[in-house]
């Protein structure tokens, strides 16, 4: 938000010079982005007077001038054709420079020497009308610097201003936060305006269809306006903003809208179809040709002001080409109004338009300021346009919206900020940010003002006191306690996760949630997309269900740069909806194709394989899973499994099925593990970490070969040769699997090495081929197993 230093100081008393001001406001949460000074730009420049104009001797399109610059007398040559005499002209002095850097010295123009030079608005920067000489008001004094005479001597603060600070886009928002710190008077712009003529109901109606979209509705009636340009001290406060003068009426409003916060807009009245306005949603087919030029189709979502017949301008954020004033203009209709601030975005986002007023609206403006607003509004169009302003506005507000009340206890005030601030004190500031306390014992109820719609907790009013009071004021205070063990929250979660996989030989990346509906068609998968409202590109119009899509893309681009081994991982946001109700998740998703190794030596160019991705998942979960086989629409038919811890499902790991990995050019096999964060995050977070000793007895280890049922999965063998003897079997491995040859048909060769010790003694060789006899017989009974 820029403005104005001298500006600031007609809203309020500000006791300190500018450095110091912007010190103390950035201290408050307003921060500094720029500071600028226009004086400077216009050292050496001073209004001149025409005494006299005669022909150039030595050329036609020249003139000789003489102009007095304060009791001095300067012979100036001049190419522009409106220079005349008795004109007061801004005139730059020889070797000074004009704002784009030129430097003006003193010459012979065809045998006639020129001390200096008279500028038109292009050479000054503050239009764009090159032809002629800027003419100066009569009242201005010759000899005086031009910029000390314009108001041009000013120095522009621009300030950071967050989202949810909305009152601070104004002169009167910044105003309210320098007389929070001065405690000194607030000072409005004058808006008392004089009524005459019939009422404004006798020339126009105005009707709200959509009361939820549009709260309330200000219009005045001005009748026997004359457009033309603004005075110079407008046009020069608006281009000092950033803003390009236009007219007098519609810099009047933008002047509004600057001081006050309120967007406004003024219609062309004569061009209202029945002189009505209606506030309502716009209707399918309906198009609207904005100020831009540019042709909109509009949609049931859209907010729109209507006249009797079509829409005339998107509510909020910008008004329609036909219903513009213009030069013919004679009556307006001026508008104020709340607009809700999630319609005007959805708006705005949807016709991929950006202005000011859609910006002060979106994040929420305040709905008590309309009225004010359009008096202010009016009175200047009535002094710089003349015309009668119409007697009783029409303010359509058929539900007035209450006040936010607050509670704020001191006790907690002054645990959380470490002060000892009484009620006197806090209700002191609290009123000076406008609103209005009551007290109860150490309670204090606080009616938030209208403009603040950030104020809702009882800790924002804490932040309010604790800003103003001065964070600098806070001396340092002891933490009343130091926890032993931090809490694994979701953020340190996360980055182990990172750390652990990246540690793993997997590299991270970050991809875009919003993918292609082709590639969620090529990838298939049993989640409903969501789609986007407004996307992008009419391609990419899907959020991610999963994160398989993305991470194929990853891989096709890096294969198709001729890498030769792929291992990625990412942590993202995941979406899907059933039935209509739309959910957000965390997934943690890899994949790995190509060789197992990067490394160059040939002994190494192994391809990867399942295993050795279920080896890396083994090692990144560090506690108790298992495998179970499982089937999805992604994986290769009888290469997918599912991990759990107990009975938890942590999410699945499997081979990529072969014709999803061809339609992204991948021709080898691609092996991926997807995740369910919040699964993995509550299973790591309720288990215990218990610690044991070294073991003190030696183990026995013995290998074991069977043959068994071909479809009995591994995993489930390996389960049941542990519960034969759980307190005695430390560990089973297997290290051979093999089918055919003199394995029959049906059958498996399955070679396993067990692993046995006690806590309290010394196994015997007796002991240990007990437990053997016992696992063959369970796998015997169970999967119809023998000895091999």
């Amino acid at each position: 938000m820029k403005i104005t230093y001298n500006w600031l100081k007609e809203f309020t008393e500000v006791p300190w010079a500018w450095p110091e001001l912007v010190e103390r406001l950035t201290m408050t949460g307003l921060e500094r982005e720029g500071v600028e000074d226009l004086g400077s730009r216009y050292q050496g420049l001073v209004v001149g007077q025409v005494l006299e104009r005669q022909p150039h001797a030595n050329a036609d399109r020249l003139s000789v001038c003489q102009v007095e610059l304060g009791g001095t007398v300067q012979t100036i040559v001049c190419g522009a054709p409106n220079v005349a005499a008795g004109q007061k002209v801004v005139v730059i002095l020889p070797g000074h420079e004009l704002p784009d850097g030129t430097k003006i010295c003193r010459s012979k123009i065809r045998g006639v020497e020129s001390a200096g030079m008279i500028c038109s608005q292009a050479e000054l920067g503050l239009g764009s009308d090159g032809e002629g000489i800027l003419v100066l008001p009569d009242q201005l004094q010759a000899g005086a610097p031009f910029a000390a005479q314009v108001g041009l001597d000013e120095v522009v603060l621009d300030f950071e201003v967050t989202p949810n600070r909305p009152d601070c886009l104004s002169l009167l928002g910044l105003a309210r936060e320098v007389r929070a710190l001065t405690g000194g008077p607030l000072r409005l712009p004058p808006h008392q305006v004089t009524e005459s003529g019939a009422p404004t109901a006798q020339s126009a109606a105005v009707a709200i269809e959509d009361p939820e979209g549009c709260p309330r509705y200000v219009a005045r009636v001005i009748r026997g306006v004359r457009i033309g340009p603004s005075p110079l001290w407008l046009q020069h406060r608006l281009r000092a903003l950033g803003m390009r003068p236009i007219n007098n009426v519609v810099d009047a409003t933008n002047l509004v809208m600057l001081e006050l916060g309120q967007p406004l807009h003024a219609f062309d009245l004569g061009t209202l179809a029945q002189s009505r306005i209606v506030v309502r949603r716009a209707r399918v087919g309906e198009e609207l040709e904005t100020l831009d030029g540019t042709r909109r189709p509009l949609d049931e979502e859209i907010l729109v002001i209507a006249d009797g017949e079509k829409p005339v301008a998107i509510a909020g954020v910008m008004g329609g080409l036909h219903s513009e004033v213009s030069e013919g203009t004679t009556d307006l209709l001026l508008e104020s109004a709340y607009f809700n601030p999630t319609r005007i975005r959805l708006g705005r986002t949807r016709l991929g338009l950006n202005t000011e007023a859609s910006m002060r609206f979106e994040r929420g403006g305040d709905w008590e300021m309309p009225p004010l607003a359009c008096d202010r509004a009016a009175l200047l169009i009535a002094q710089l346009a003349g015309g009668q302003v119409a007697p009783q506005a029409l303010d359509v507000y058929p539900s007035p919206l209450p006040r936010a009340q607050v509670s704020l206890r001191l006790e907690r005030l002054n645990r959380l900020l470490a002060t000892a601030l009484d009620q006197t004190a806090c209700t002191r500031i609290l009123e000076l940010l406008g609103c209005q306390v009551e007290t109860a014992n150490d309670v204090l109820q606080v009616l938030v003002p209208s403009f603040r719609p950030d104020l809702r907790r009882e800790v924002d009013l804490i932040e309010e006191v604790g800003r103003i009071y001065g964070y600098e004021h806070i001396g340092p205070s002891q933490v009343a306690q130091i926890p032993l063990a931090p809490s694994a929250s979701a953020h340190t979660l996360a980055h182990q996760w990172r750390h652990q996989l990246a540690g793993l030989g997997l590299d991270e990346v970050a991809t875009n949630t919003i993918i292609e509906r082709k590639w969620l068609e090529q990838a298939g998968g049993e989640e409903e997309p969501v789609a986007l409202v407004n996307p992008p590109t009419e391609s990419q119009c899907l959020l991610r269900p999963t994160l398989v899509p993305s991470l194929l893309e990853v891989a096709r681009r890096n294969f198709n740069q001729r890498a030769t081994r792929v291992a990625i991982f990412e942590l993202g946001k995941c979406f899907s909806q059933t039935g209509g109700k739309r959910c957000e998740q965390w997934r943690l998703g890899g994949l790995w194709a190509g060789r197992r190794s990067a490394s160059p030596w040939k002994a190494d160019w192994q391809p990867v394989g399942f295993l050795d991705l279920k080896g890396v998942l083994e090692v990144f979960l560090e506690m108790p899973t298992r495998f179970e086989a499982a089937a999805h629409p992604l994986y290769r038919q009888g290469h997918c499994a599912a991990i759990l811890a107990g009975e938890r499902r942590l999410g699945l790991l499997g081979e990529l099925r072969p014709a999803l990995a061809a339609a992204f050019d991948l021709d080898l096999p691609v092996y991926i593990f997807d995740l369910d964060c919040q699964a993995l995050a509550e299973v790591l977070q309720g288990r215990e970490r218990g610690f044991r000793p070294l073991p003190k007895f030696p183990p026995i280890e013995r290998d074991l070969a069977v043959v068994l049922l071909a479809e009995a999965p591994s995993a489930q063998v390996l389960a049941q040769a542990r519960a034969a003897a759980p307190e005695l079997i430390e560990a089973v491995e297997v290290f051979d699997h093999y089918q055919g040859g003199q394995i029959p048909p049906g059958y498996k060769s399955l070679a396993f090495t067990i692993r046995l010790r006690s806590a309290e003694r010394t196994l015997e060789d007796r002991e240990a081929s007990q437990v053997i006899e016992q696992i063959l017989r369970r796998l015997a009974e169970t999967f119809d197993a023998r000895l091999r």
